[in-house]
């Protein structure tokens, strides 16, 4: 009998091909009536955040607005996917009885319960009554995508009023977005009307037939260049077959391409080529030396210096007495953050906001100066949680170690600190936590092929995460919405905390 609870005394490998199929689904049970448990908790905690801090007007707390922040950190996991997770909660909770029951006992994932959720979304209820149960008994059968399919089409059928409203409702939510993968790569997805979805892929394929029949790129390799030269304002792709004026679509206008608008921190030493460090890609994390010297060819430049924690130099003195920092003070300090500095966050430094560390920055006889050591980058979100934090409107609590380290204290008592993320790439030697660089040398033959990486492959887009299967998933309730640091729209005047009492 296979027994979950301790799997330091289960044999495998004395199980039979019986046994071990009974071991993944007895394992597969748990996981989901773990993960059931999971969305249970989260929505009680979402709940009683709403319950207990709803404070309507300016400077107050919206309701249940920091559920999904406290959930984030406790869990190490995106606020996207905690507020899923509320989302689906809620959904169970109102409308899905049956699905919540299975869920709770193990007998659905949440693959599944999220299939039935996006598909029983503006459904009447006459109709879900029916629709349940059906899609219940065919999650028992089928894996997550063929059970979508059943439950689109079933849905159409019984409800085609609610397929409509569900449309509507999904174009509400249209969106693009850029992930980050390994090797200087990234994943650009969106949701899109399917009628807007099929212009953009017709387009891309019209450009991809623009070169000739030499080019060597593949038609995947070839969207993927159309898509960039759309942005860039290019509009066609150039030929790459090496033909030169041969080429028998030599000549034709091409517009000159944009200058990208990326920001690259990258060491001084590694920008003349003396040592290979990684740089930073505001926005995507770090890349090669070689492919950010490529990108710097037309750059311009701002030099940032590196500043000893023991002073800050004469004209930041003298810039301490004033509430806004200075563009070289703000320069500074956005590079050497890099990011926003909540636990997890990772909205870059230039789409963010400067936070002074001590409640009243306006007051310099309150410690509330102007200087590096009292100022970080927040993301319009999470500035707005520390200046509530700040008036004592949330249990969160910041403390600045050091020049480098910013910790937070959440409500329930845990200390997260989070580091100058740009400062370890403009200055490697800070990165003490990185592990010591190979001395050795590699040995390589000439024309040797490069070697295959094994489950490399796992970078490329996946239907579903198998922890948080919640790529994509479109939260309906209004508050939930909101907790994308990207979403957020900031402040035109953002509003510095109060002084405290004397």
């Amino acid at each position: 009998m296979f027994d979950s609870n301790d799997l330091s005394s289960v044999d495998f490998g004395a199980m039979s091909d019986e046994g071990l199929i009974e071991a993944l689904r007895a394992a597969h049970g748990r996981a989901a009536m773990a993960q059931a448990a999971e969305v249970f908790a989260v929505r009680e905690l979402y709940r009683r955040h709403r319950a207990e801090s709803a404070e309507p007007g300016p400077g107050g707390v919206r309701a249940g607005e920091f559920a999904a922040s406290a959930a984030a950190v406790a869990l190490q996991v995106d606020e996207g996917t905690a507020g899923a997770l509320i989302d689906i909660g809620l959904a169970l909770e109102d409308s899905l009885p049956q699905t919540r029951a299975a869920f709770a006992a193990g007998r659905i994932d949440l693959a599944k319960v999220r299939v039935i959720v996006d598909n029983t979304r503006a459904v009447a209820r006459e109709v879900l009554d029916i629709l349940e149960p059906r899609l219940l008994d065919a999650a028992g059968r089928n894996n997550s995508m063929r059970l979508r399919q059943a439950a689109r089409r079933w849905a159409a059928r019984l409800d085609p009023g609610g397929t409509q409203r569900r449309r509507e409702l999904r174009q509400d939510e249209r969106d693009v977005r850029l992930r980050a993968v390994q090797d200087g790569m990234a994943v650009f997805d969106g949701l899109l009307p399917a009628p807007g979805a099929q212009t953009v892929a017709m387009r891309l394929r019209e450009m991809g037939l623009q070169v000739c029949a030499s080019d060597p790129r593949s038609m995947p390799q070839r969207r993927a260049d159309a898509l960039v030269a759309l942005a860039d304002g290019s509009g066609r792709l150039r030929c790459h077959c090496g033909r030169g004026a041969r080429c028998p679509k030599f000549g034709v206008p091409i517009e000159k391409p944009r200058r990208p608008l990326i920001q690259i921190g990258i060491p001084a030493d590694t920008l003349l080529g003396i040592q290979e460090a990684p740089a930073f890609l505001a926005g995507y994390g770090p890349i090669d030396a070689a492919l950010a010297r490529i990108l710097a060819e037309h750059a311009r430049f701002q030099v940032i210096p590196e500043r000893s924690a023991a002073a800050d130099d004469p004209p930041a003195a003298e810039e301490a007495v004033q509430w806004r920092p200075s563009p070289r003070l703000e320069r500074e300090v956005r590079a050497m953050d890099g990011m926003c500095r909540f636990p997890g966050c990772v909205m870059p430094a230039a789409e963010s906001e400067l936070d002074h560390n001590h409640p009243d920055g306006r007051r310099p006889d309150r410690s509330g100066r102007t200087i590096r050591t009292n100022l970080a980058v927040l993301c319009t979100r999470h500035h707005r949680l520390k200046t509530l934090a700040d008036n004592e409107r949330l249990p969160w609590r910041t403390w600045r170690a050091d020049l480098d380290r910013l910790q937070w204290t959440a409500p329930t008592g845990d200390i997260h600190t989070t580091v100058r993320e740009g400062a370890r790439y403009l200055f490697p030697r800070t990165d003490t936590d990185a592990p010591a660089p190979y001395t050795g040398h590699h040995r390589s033959e000439p024309n040797e092929a490069p070697a295959t990486i094994p489950g490399r492959l796992a970078d490329r887009p996946t239907a579903e995460d198998i922890a948080y299967p919640l790529d994509g998933y479109i939260v309906v309730h209004g508050q939930l919405r909101r907790i994308r640091p990207e979403d957020e729209i900031p402040d035109d005047k953002p509003q510095p905390a109060r002084a405290p009492s004397d």
